[in-house]
């Protein structure tokens, strides 16, 4: 089997220019979306679980997209696609506005060296991305094992944007984490943590309403 690189730089240029698909449930159908979605071992256990949601992977390896679309395909699990693209730049065209029920970012790439730090994904840029994709109440589920990911995570996503409204609200308390997975899926690398013994941050972030109409704020 061809050897499939594990990390890989966001920014390089080849990776700016991904023509990507247009995603977008059935009628009546919740979307649900994880980001850097690997081999989808965690949206498989949530499709099973949910036949009449959909569920999209989003993955910036084009031989591990093929790799899970074809264990979705021989599961049986028609709701649950994968999908190459690079979610820096490319969720504004993957999804319309107002139309992800749920985004779900399970252990993102730590790019531990200072030199690598800026391809950390969650920052300004891509938070301003998941609020127009997210429907109005809509999710944002960040889960790491390393603390200083989940740090700055929490302040982008706590931070309000420059308006100076608040653009997601914490659904556990200001400024702080889940003790627990609310959803019945676990990614490989959270067996791997729980059977470590090692400690996981976990965030779960709405769309904040809009304080003039009630809507999910744009």
């Amino acid at each position: 089997m061809r050897r499939v690189r594990q990390h890989v730089n966001p920014l390089k240029s080849d990776l700016l220019e991904i023509e990507v698909p247009r995603v977008e449930a059935p009628p009546g159908r919740r979307l649900e979306v994880e980001l850097g979605s690997a081999e989808a071992h965690f949206l498989m256990d949530l499709a099973r679980a949910d036949p009449q949601g959909m569920y999209v992977g989003v993955e910036i390896r084009r031989e591990v997209v093929d790799r899970a679309n074809r264990a979705a395909r021989a599961a049986g699990l028609d709701n649950l696609r994968s999908v190459f693209a690079n979610m820096s730049v490319d969720l504004p065209r993957l999804f319309a506005a107002g139309s992800v029920g749920r985004f779900h970012l399970n252990f993102p790439d730590p790019w531990w060296k200072s030199r690598q730090q800026k391809r950390r994904v969650v920052n300004p840029l891509l938070a301003q991305d998941i609020h127009a994709a997210l429907a109005p109440g809509g999710e944002l589920f960040v889960e790491t094992d390393i603390f200083d990911i989940a740090l700055e995570a929490m302040a982008v996503l706590e931070t309000p944007g420059d308006d100076g409204r608040a653009r997601f609200a914490n659904a556990h308390a200001p400024w702080s984490f889940l003790s627990e997975n609310p959803f019945a899926a676990r990614s490989r690398r959270e067996k791997q943590c729980d059977a470590e013994g090692a400690k996981i941050w976990r965030l779960l972030y709405r769309k904040a309403a809009d304080r003039r109409s009630g809507s999910g704020a744009r």
